[in-house]
């Protein structure tokens, strides 16, 4: 009596399914999405490729680091499952160590591409720009020709129905009753 109860209990039927899902869900599925890194690492002239350099990422978040295999011939190198998130880059080379001033973000399920060229005293990415140059570059939204109009547009619909308003009052007079 008391095992046809428990075998017709609803709970007992729902870890029965909750245990069979598990099973045909990969591991992978719950976890945190990952993507990649690819590039090239090339010397001041932005031609040589650099051989046994290691690239090297950290997160903003979490402070974990990720590390390249050793550059090839060719200055190529892969990052692979890193997980989604903010980092920070550096690059050991033979000749020293280079880090980079801006913020890399990596999405999930996508590689990232990402060539650098190292010169002494500095690092450099190709087609990457540093935080201080975009912090000058910015301008206020208000100065583009976008926020001009939005301003114009904005300032045309508050006067029009302020004129509206009044268009409707009657003056007030003694007079009148």
């Amino acid at each position: 009596m008391l095992r046809q109860r428990i075998y017709r209990s609803p709970f007992f039927a729902g870890m029965v399914i909750a245990s069979f899902l598990l099973l045909l869900i990969p591991v992978e599925a719950l976890a945190a999405p990952t993507g990649s890194l690819v590039g090239f690492i090339f010397a001041a002239d932005m031609k040589t490729p650099v051989q046994n350099a290691v690239v090297k990422i950290r997160s903003l978040d979490d402070g974990k680091e990720y590390v390249s295999t050793p550059t090839d011939a060719s200055g190529n190198y892969k990052l692979e499952k890193v997980k989604e998130g903010k980092y920070i880059l550096g690059v050991t080379a033979p000749d020293g160590d280079y880090n980079f001033p801006y913020i890399m973000v990596v999405k999930g399920g996508e590689m990232a591409k990402l060539s650098l060229a190292l010169k002494a005293g500095s690092a450099t990415g190709l087609g990457q720009e540093t935080l201080e140059q975009a912090e000058k570059e910015k301008v206020s939204f208000f100065k583009t020709p976008v926020g001009v109009a939005v301003l114009m547009v904005a300032t045309t619909l508050a006067l029009y129905g302020t004129f509206k308003l009044l268009e409707g009052k009657e003056e007030a007079s003694p007079s009148r009753k």
